[in-house]
């Protein structure tokens, strides 16, 4: 799938084992398909957003109230070197890290970056 950022053919979903239900089909089903899925006992329903996906991420994002787009659900793909230079900019926040190294530092980061970003921002901008 295409980054949202840099329009890189950069993110896709992982490969499945040949035995896998999801293994048969194409990626572009993939991205749109519900699908019912017993792996030994834990049963789910596959989207796109609880696959592995390899290069970066692909979810479901919904559009709240109040956009142009109220309701409407879109399927997006960033690319991993795209999250890092947003993170490290400012522009994409951290909400919660999944890392057990540093969570709490990595989550302050980001909270630090946007808002010193925010500041310089409004700094520029006032006339």
């Amino acid at each position: 799938m295409y980054c949202i950022c840099c329009k890189g053919f950069k993110v896709g979903p992982m490969s499945f084992a040949p035995k896998d239900p999801l293994s048969k089909l194409s990626e572009e089903e993939l991205l749109w398909t519900e699908v019912d899925v017993d792996r030994g006992g834990y049963k789910y329903t596959s989207t796109i957003d609880n696959e592995m996906i390899d290069g970066g991420i692909i979810q479901i994002i919904t559009a709240g109230y109040g956009s142009n787009h109220d309701g409407d659900k879109f399927i997006i793909a960033i690319c991993d070197d795209c999250i890092q230079s947003n993170l490290d900019d400012g522009t994409l926040l951290l909400f919660k890290s999944g890392s057990y190294i540093t969570p709490e530092e990595d989550l302050e980061k980001s909270k630090k970056i946007y808002k010193r970003r925010k500041r310089l921002d409004n700094l520029i901008s006032e006339e």
